[in-house]
């Protein structure tokens, strides 16, 4: 009788629990996109050793320094009368209509330095694109090119050029994304190479054995060409992470037609993290700059959500991978048109103080930058947009997933100053809906060099000047290349799993990796990371 009513006791836990779930509507049928080729097929990971990458670091030729160039993804031509009009917007003492300062009771517990320019054996390079991420008892931060495992604490514990860590020689590797699955704690890097022929581009996948960045990875060198086609390049790589499956985006250029579009793949965990061959469907011709999400653990959407903000259309549009992890029933949907999106324009680029003489700094474009998160029902994203001769950065909080009817809940620009420069941000939350945004910052006026902030929503919805300054270069940025000078095209928020064997699910406890300029070597960047309690 006992047992009885113990086992009807967990039924109505069940239901219970059942009953909680949210319910997941079913996309419209016409709005299913067919994939460009069903089958893309990648041969089994190889595996590399640390001792395998030292070997090959004492013998691999570095190129010279090297500057990775920015591919709109709209007619070149169209691109700079959309900066030159951004530029051209009367230059203001402060914002119009800001509102009242809302900082954050966020404060910074650690910080510590990471890469410079020429830090790597990969030779020295511009910009960084700056990614960094935050496991058990690892940072791991990768650039253009080197590839660095410190300690929580900041102590440096193995530098890698990229090439080394792919084992790969044929051409530098280039623009770099790591992220922590903290659900089978596992590190995922990825890299772009420069095109070895009209017909050869590799894309490098790096999966760790473990959760420590130091051991031995599972290496995949695809020829992402494929995807393409002859005289393609795939460009500004992106990594998502879902429940069960790793998702890839890029920008697809060809020589004489431009851009393509972005495309996207997905491969299981069970055969990355396996070292498994694999053979998946890919898209292609879809919205640019596509961004996945990293779906945060505890989230049950059997949907993985994609954003973009196309360059100048003052939209968002998203797309909806269902079985993700399995190529037989993945499916897309979209675009899905984001509602109750406010307009918005190409930021100006950045001035910085008078000393640094006139040089500007490049604030990209509208495009999202680096990967959202997704939580259920809702999904958050940031990129730079105008605000009069402002450029500065606007989040957004949208939500409707569920019912493939995605609205902005919130949209809010926030700035350090009144007359600051803001732009390159990210942003991340924990599955609590605690969410903490990074970004660069100059302000001329003020005599403030190019500088690292961040704020969050501990008091409720930030806006307007809001966040605390995390660090403040010392020199100013002007290394070649003329102007505006690149600055990184990412940086990179990171949730805290904790230390022990279970990750956390409410940390509050965020990491924030982006450039800074070095003290007393103008234009040479570094890299700053800082862990920042709730």
């Amino acid at each position: 009788m006992k047992k009885f009513a113990f086992v009807a006791a967990l039924s109505v836990c069940a239901v219970t629990l059942i009953s909680l779930a949210p319910a997941q509507a079913r996309p419209d049928e016409s709005k299913k996109i067919a994939p460009s080729i069903n089958r893309f097929q990648v041969q089994a990971a190889f595996e590399r050793t640390p001792e395998q990458m030292d070997a090959f670091e004492a013998t691999y030729a570095a190129p010279g320094k090297r500057e990775v160039p920015f591919r709109p993804t709209m007619d070149a031509v169209k691109y700079a009368q959309l900066k030159r009009a951004a530029e051209l917007a009367p230059r203001m003492a402060s914002r119009p209509g800001a509102l009242a300062p809302n900082s954050p009771l966020a404060a910074v517990s650690t910080k510590f330095p990471g890469a410079t320019e020429c830090d790597g054996p990969g030779g020295c390079w511009i910009p960084p694109d700056v990614a960094g991420s935050i496991g058990k008892s690892q940072f791991v931060s990768v650039n253009n090119n080197v590839f660095e495992v410190r300690s929580r604490g900041g102590l440096l514990l193995q530098t890698k050029s990229l090439n080394g860590l792919f084992g790969y020689a044929t051409q530098s590797m280039f623009d770099p994304r790591v992220q922590y699955d903290e659900e089978y704690q596992r590190w995922i890097v990825t890299a772009d190479a420069f095109a070895e022929s009209s017909t050869v581009q590799i894309l490098g996948i790096a999966i760790s054995k473990t959760n420590s960045a130091t051991g031995s990875w599972y290496i995949y060198l695809v020829n992402v060409n494929g995807i393409g086609g002859t005289g393609s390049f795939y460009d500004f790589p992106m990594l998502g992470i879902s429940q069960d499956a790793i998702l890839f985006t890029a920008n697809v250029f060809l020589p004489n037609n431009g851009f393509q579009g972005s495309s996207l793949f997905a491969v299981a965990k069970a055969r990355l993290y396996n070292g498994f061959g694999f053979g998946v469907p890919f898209w292609r011709g879809l919205a640019a700059t596509l961004e996945p999400a990293h779906q945060n653990l505890t989230d049950q959407n059997s949907y993985s959500w994609l954003a973009a903000a196309p360059g100048g259309s003052g939209a968002i549009d998203m797309y909806a991978l269902q079985s993700a992890s399995d190529p037989t029933f993945q499916a897309l949907f979209g675009p899905f048109g984001v509602t109750n999106v406010p307009a918005y324009t190409f930021p100006p680029s950045a001035p910085q103080p008078a000393a640094c003489g006139g040089v500007t700094l490049d604030t990209s474009d509208n495009r999202f930058q680096n990967q959202g998160t997704q939580n259920g029902d809702v999904y958050y994203q940031v990129h730079t947009v105008a605000n009069g001769s402002f450029s500065e950065p606007r989040y957004y909080v949208i939500t409707g997933l569920l019912s493939f009817a995605p609205t902005v809940n919130t949209a809010n620009d926030v700035f350090a100053s009144l007359s600051s420069w803001d732009f390159n941000p990210s942003v991340a939350s924990d599955p609590g809906g605690h969410f903490g945004l990074t970004w660069s910052v100059t302000d001329p006026n003020n005599g403030v060099l190019p500088s690292e902030h961040f704020t969050d929503n501990n008091g409720g919805s930030p806006g307007g000047v809001s966040g605390i300054n995390v660090f403040t270069s010392a020199s100013c940025q002007n290394d070649g290349g003329g102007n505006p000078q690149r600055w990184g095209d990412y940086s990179q928020v990171s949730i805290d799993p904790g230390t022990g064997p279970f990750s956390n699910t409410n940390t509050k406890i965020f990491w924030i990796d982006n450039e800074t300029v070095l003290s007393g070597n103008p234009g040479f960047w570094s890299t700053e990371i800082a862990k920042i309690n709730y």
